[in-house]
């Protein structure tokens, strides 16, 4: 096997091991939502990530108004030891979502992309091509649009992290209605009013980071089947439709929804518990990243490769 297989199969197990290893941590323990909760609140965080520049826009709208009423309101609602507590999670939740783009960025290089963005597209279409028969107008034309969606997902992750960490509270307010519900301490209807907004900007990470960017994940993704509708034929978005369900319902059968960062998800659960998961999240990033830089080491002193 050449060297450059070698480098993609060890990055891509390396990435995927990473996610299915923090969702279980971070999963551990938690209390799962019940069934209409995590219903209703994936229907609204859906629709968030569907248009996330207007996610984004009612997070900062909101965020405009409460740097210090925002912290008095949560202290007074959850208790001062549990706001500071989630204002810690929240920071460690930033450094988290950029270590994970950063290594999906890395894990793309030592597979010979560029970023992991770009691999992701690549994958996309190429999955299209292969699954729907593309002609090779249809091609060029899906390329354009799989490249927006992908970049605007790949933007609303950052773009929440900094946000994260200029106002934390929209992200600490979400954890600590979270760990509430959790505890059954507010209703369905509160936990989802707070939390709507964030988690759906933290699904665009989905497909990224620890879920590894893989075009199939991408092929999920209800906005880009619904962006690609105008560039296929009848029969081509009805095999699209099938595509995206059977990924949806294998993932609800599978329990996947449920596993934090795996799928761009954040379930409710005891803060406490997830401020352990975190720190056990940040190690593991550590160590993938220590693996990914040692990859990429052997990969420049490896010699080239040769056709005989």
């Amino acid at each position: 096997m050449k060297n450059k297989n070698i480098m993609i199969g060890v990055a891509g197990v390396v990435i995927l091991c990473g996610g299915i290893f923090l969702g279980l941590a971070m999963n551990n323990g938690s209390r799962p939502a019940s069934a209409p909760a995590e219903k209703q609140a994936t229907g609204a965080a859906t629709q968030a990530a569907a248009n996330p520049a207007a996610a984004a826009a009612n997070i900062a709208k909101s965020s405009k108004a409460r740097p210090e009423s925002a912290w008095a309101k949560l202290t007074e609602k959850y208790g001062d030891s549990r706001t500071k507590l989630s204002k810690k999670v929240t920071g460690d939740i930033a450094k988290v979502m950029d270590d994970a783009m950063e290594l999906a960025d890395m894990g793309s290089e030592l597979a010979g992309g560029r970023s992991a963005s770009e691999m992701a597209s690549t994958q996309t279409v190429d999955a299209l091509t292969n699954r729907l028969g593309l002609t090779e107008e249809q091609k060029a034309k899906a390329a354009e649009i799989v490249q927006k969606r992908v970049a605007e997902r790949m933007n609303a992750v950052k773009e929440l992290s900094t946000a994260m960490r200029e106002d934390p509270s929209p992200m600490m307010e979400t954890i600590l209605a979270g760990d509430a519900f959790s505890r059954q301490q507010i209703s369905e209807e509160d936990y989802n009013k707070a939390s709507a907004d964030t988690l759906g900007l933290l699904k665009n990470i989905s497909g990224f980071g620890f879920g590894g960017p893989g075009g199939g994940s991408q092929l999920s993704d209800p906005v880009l089947a619904a962006q690609l509708q105008s560039v296929l034929s009848p029969e081509q978005q009805q095999q699209l439709a099938d595509i995206v369900k059977q990924a949806q319902d294998t993932a609800a059968q599978s329990g996947s929804a449920k596993m934090p960062f795996q799928n761009g998800s954040l379930p409710p659960m005891d803060l406490e518990k997830l401020d352990q998961s975190m720190q056990s999240a940040q190690k593991l990033t550590g160590g993938i990243r220590a693996v990914m830089e040692g990859l990429k080491g052997l990969q420049q002193a490896a010699p080239p490769s040769t056709n005989n």
